[in-house]
């Protein structure tokens, strides 16, 4: 039987039902649906491996590195509904490959003491950034949680003077926003721990070559800043448990299992959706999909419903452009995963434990050479990995003794063979890349591997984008997909976009859809 709601989201992840506990906040009635079997999307910890029933793996997000930057958590009273969340005291950092470490501490001033012992001059260059990167950072928290419009025609430059930033702040945005990462990595420090970790950290964001990927440095200030990195304890899907507990709370709904074949689109206007069993839910006021733009814009809406320009605005979105995507390896190991070589070596400067840190290898030329490759359709044979055992920060996710591993590589998004060629071949490479660092992988009890190709079928991430839409400087605020598609509102009315694709963008924060549900409020 057909049935009515005020609002339906199409997408159970984060940012769908952060958008859906805000309309329901606002008295309205509200279903979610959901077309995988729980909701999370990218955003969980399940039990993947047969056999390993107890171990819980995250394909996708692992950290809360932004919603815990601003008041969502609070607001939506998350720890009210069950989340608990996990301070982070070192969570990331470089390993090389004689076993030297240099980890990435909450606290500063362990931090400096890290890149001192590589480099006194790159822990000077380090604490002169982090002023500026923090004060980024806290620039970036409040404008994401803003519609916008509120940006108006400035740009970042404009805004660092209009906010009293000091003229250190002004220079090195300057140079953040006309270089490549990979450029100021190499202008800015000298030791190959710091290169290495910056160039891996920042490729993962977005297009390590465009000027104005410089911007990707900033996110190294939200490990000091107030709470720092956070990871809820129970996996992310502790994150989705507690929202989508808050929706129901409020007398909406969440179904997983239901796939959106089409919104329903009556005299321009979005009034339903049709699921792919054949039912179709109404909407009274509007349709929010937090799935990719491409998605929502493209196979969702029949044909003839956007006009030319706009179905080429949306063929052109860029997902991965420089074909640089993700290959996540996730393990479930019957045993006890370390670092034996560096943790001997680490032996000699403290007693540090190695294990709760996320690392990241290769040096700054390694980065640059698997750019490359990629960016020409090929996979490097020995490529730079990371690696967390996310069992030994929270050991709720596997039984007593035993590990669940977090392992990915960059990757060609589309090599020239096809991932139905290489996706073994790569797996090979990667895992023997992790025995380089790592012991215990051979009480490995089973395993889940996703290439692009198999994360855009399952999770319908575009060119496996992770962001939906690149996150470069031009596809920011209302540009963000597009020109003329930002700001939530879509061609066709009453259909808003409420996921990563739009405004503030990529993450684990919500405000996407936080703000997107707001939007379409206020548009009534």
């Amino acid at each position: 039987m057909d049935e009515v709601f005020d609002h339906i989201v199409i997408g159970a992840g984060h940012n769908g039902l952060t958008a859906a506990v805000t309309l329901a906040e606002a008295g309205h009635h509200v279903a979610v649906v959901e077309r995988l079997p729980e909701p999370g999307g990218l955003t969980t910890a399940l039990p993947r491996v047969e056999a390993a029933p107890e171990h819980l793996l995250h394909v996708g997000a692992m950290d809360d590195m932004f919603m815990s930057g601003t008041s969502l958590a609070g607001d939506l009273r998350l720890a009210d509904h069950g989340l608990e969340s996990i301070s982070l005291e070192q969570p990331y950092g470089w390993m090389g490959e004689e076993g030297e470490t240099l980890v990435l501490h909450r606290d500063l001033e362990r931090t400096l003491d890290e890149i001192r012992y590589f480099s006194p001059r790159d822990a000077r260059t380090y604490a002169e950034l982090h002023r500026t990167l923090d004060w980024l950072v806290g620039l970036q928290a409040r404008l994401g949680a803003r519609h916008p419009r509120d940006l108006g025609r400035l740009d970042l430059l404009k805004i660092a003077m209009s906010a009293g930033a000091s003229r250190r702040t002004r220079s090195l945005l300057g140079r953040m926003l006309s270089s490549s990462i990979f450029e100021l990595v190499a202008d800015t420090f000298s030791s190959d721990a710091m290169r290495g970790l910056c160039a891996y950290w920042c490729s993962m964001f977005g297009p390590a070559n465009l000027d104005g990927s410089g911007l990707y440095l900033v996110g190294f200030a939200a490990v000091h800043r107030g709470a720092g990195v956070q990871r809820p304890r129970g996996g992310m899907s502790a994150m989705i448990e507690a929202l989508a507990s808050s929706v129901r709370s409020r007398g909406g709904e969440v179904r997983c299992g239901h796939g959106v074949e089409r919104i329903v689109v009556d005299r321009g206007r979005a009034t339903g959706v049709r699921l792919d069993d054949g039912s179709e839910l109404w909407a009274r006021r509007a349709v929010l999909s937090s799935c990719a733009p491409q998605h929502t814009l493209g196979p969702m809406l029949d044909d003839g419903v956007l006009d030319p320009a706009d179905r080429i605005k949306v063929s052109m979105l860029p997902a991965n452009a420089a074909n640089v995507s993700l290959f996540k390896i996730d393990m479930a190991v019957g045993g006890r995963l370390s670092y034996p070589r560096a943790q001997a070596v680490r032996a000699r400067r403290d007693d540090l434990d190695l294990r709760p840190t996320t690392f990241m290898t290769g040096t700054l030329e390694d980065h640059v050479a698997q750019f490359h490759a990629m960016n020409a359709g090929r996979n490097v044979s020995d490529p730079p990995v990371y690696l967390a055992i996310l069992s030994a920060t929270d050991p709720t996710l596997a039984p007593d003794g035993q590990d669940v591993l977090y392992m990915l590589s960059n990757c060609a998004a589309r090599p020239s063979a096809g991932w139905d060629a290489e996706k073994d071949g790569y797996s090979k490479a990667m895992t023997a890349g992790a025995e380089r660092y790592l012991d215990g992988l051979d009480a490995e009890i089973g395993r889940v591997e996703h290439s692009p190709l198999d994360l855009e079928r399952v999770f319908s991430l575009p060119n496996g984008c992770f962001f939906h839409v690149d996150m470069t400087p031009t596809r920011l605020g209302m540009n963000r997909p597009a020109a003329g598609l930002g700001g939530y509102d879509t061609p066709v009315e009453g259909l808003y976009l409420a996921g990563s694709g739009v405004h503030p963008g990529g993450g684990v924060s919500g405000w996407p859809g936080r703000l997107a549900a707001r939007h379409a409020l206020a548009a009534r």
